[in-house]
C-alpha cells in the first residue's frame, strides 16, 4: 500500500473513531437529560404532594372554625353541606350563621376546598338494634334474604363471641377466604370495615345507579341520637317512620331546617323514642389541597363539638383523620348528574 492511501486509511479510522465517541457521548447527554428531568419531576411532585397536603390540612381548619360558631341547630344548605343555624332560647326563630369559603379558598401557593357532612344524620352502627339495619337495608331495595345474612353478620361481627347466628358468620368463616382474617367481636371502628362482612358488596357499600351506599348512611362515630334536618330518606326510614311521615319531612325541612324536636308532632311523629335531634355535635370535613389548579391531596376527618362549660369555649375533639385517595372525575360527573 502507497503512503498516500495508508494516510486515507488513517483519516477514515480516525473519523470513524470520532463519530463513534461523539454518538455515545450523545447518548450519554440525553441519558443524563432525561435523568435529571426525572428528578426534576420526582421533587416537583414531593413538594407539591407536602403543599397540599398542608393545604387540606388548612381546610379542615376553618372547618373546624364553623363548627366552633355559636350554632344549636344544623341543617343542610342547597349543595347538600352542613349549614349552621342559631335559634334563642325560647324561641323557634332561626337565623343562618354564614358559611365561610368552602370551594377554591386561596391560600399562599396554591388552595383548598372542603365539605362538611353531617355524621349524626346517618345511622349509627353500634347504637340501636337489628331492626334498624332490616328497615335501612329495606329502604336502598335490598332483598329479604340478602338482609337477613347482612344484619345477621354485621351482629356477629360486633358481638363478643365467636358463636355464628343463623345467616351470619363469625372468624371460622372469614378465615377461610382467599385473605384470611378475624371478625372484629367489638364495636365498628370505621365503616369501611362493613367491606370485610359477609353479605355486603363493594356496589351496596359505595352505591350505584341512583340507589345511595352504605358509607353514606352509617356511622361509627356519632353520638347514636339522628338529626332529622340532615338525615336522608332512608336513615329516617330505618327510624320507623312512614313514607308519608319522611316525605313530609323532607319537604318541611327545605324552606328551613326544624328548630325543635317538637316542630314534627304536625307529622305524628315523636322524637323521644327513636333519639331524634335537630342539632348535631360530630361531623365528618372531607378536604382537598389544590395545586397548579388541580387537587394533590385529601384529608378525610371526623370531629366532635365538645360543649364549653361555664367560662370557656367549645373545643373540638378529633376522633378519626385519614389521608384518602383523590376523587375519580368519573364518580365526580356521576355524582353531580
Amino acid at each position: 500500500m502507497t503512503p498516500r492511501g495508508r494516510a486515507r486509511d488513517e483519516d477514515g479510522f480516525a473519523l470513524l473513531a470520532v463519530i463513534l465517541v461523539l454518538s455515545l457521548l450523545a447518548v450519554v447527554v440525553t441519558e443524563f437529560a432525561f435523568s435529571m428531568r426525572l428528578e426534576a419531576s420526582m421533587v416537583r411532585a414531593y413538594r407539591d404532594g407536602v403543599l397540599a397536603r398542608h393545604l387540606a390540612e388548612a381546610g379542615i381548619q376553618q372547618a373546624i372554625r364553623e363548627i366552633l360558631s355559636d350554632s344549636n341547630v344544623q341543617g343542610l344548605d342547597e349543595t347538600g353541606q352542613v349549614a349552621f343555624f342559631t335559634v334563642p332560647a325560647g324561641s323557634t326563630a332561626l337565623t343562618r350563621i354564614p358559611s365561610l369559603g368552602r370551594t377554591e379558598v386561596p391560600l399562599g401557593a396554591g388552595a383548598f376546598s372542603y365539605r362538611i357532612s353531617d355524621e349524626e344524620g346517618r345511622l349509627n352502627l353500634n347504637a340501636g338494634g337489628a331492626d334498624r339495619m332490616q328497615r335501612l337495608l329495606t329502604a336502598i331495595g335490598v332483598e329479604k334474604i340478602q338482609r337477613d345474612e347482612i344484619v345477621d353478620a354485621i351482629e356477629d361481627w360486633r358481638d363478643p363471641n365467636d358463636v355464628t347466628r343463623v345467616n351470619g358468620a363469625e372468624s371460622e368463616d372469614y378465615l377461610k377466604l382467599p385473605v384470611p382474617y378475624r371478625a372484629r367481636n367489638g364495636n365498628v371502628q370505621d365503616t369501611d370495615e362493613l367491606l370485610q362482612v359477609k353479605g355486603i358488596t363493594p356496589e351496596m357499600y359505595y352505591g350505584h345507579e341512583d340507589k345511595p351506599g352504605l358509607v353514606e348512611l352509617l356511622s361509627a362515630r356519632s353520638r347514636g341520637t339522628v338529626n332529622v334536618n340532615t338525615a336522608p330518606a332512608p336513615v329516617l326510614a330505618a327510624l320507623g317512620l312512614a313514607d308519608a311521615q319522611i316525605s313530609d319531612i323532607l319537604q318541611a325541612r327545605t324552606k328551613d331546617p326544624f328548630a325543635r324536636i317538637q316542630s314534627l308532632s304536625r307529622f305524628n311523629v315523636s322524637g323521644g323514642g327513636s333519639r331524634m335531634t335537630v342539632a348535631s355535635n360530630t361531623f365528618r370535613i372531607d378536604a382537598e389541597g389544590i395545586v397548579g389548579g388541580e387537587p394533590k391531596a385529601r384529608i378525610v376527618a371526623i370531629v366532635q363539638k365538645v360543649a364549653a362549660s361555664p367560662g370557656t369555649t367549645p373545643t373540638v375533639s378529633v376522633l378519626s383523620w385519614r389521608p384518602m385517595p383523590l376523587r375519580s372525575p368519573v364518580k365526580e360527573d356521576a355524582e353531580k348528574s
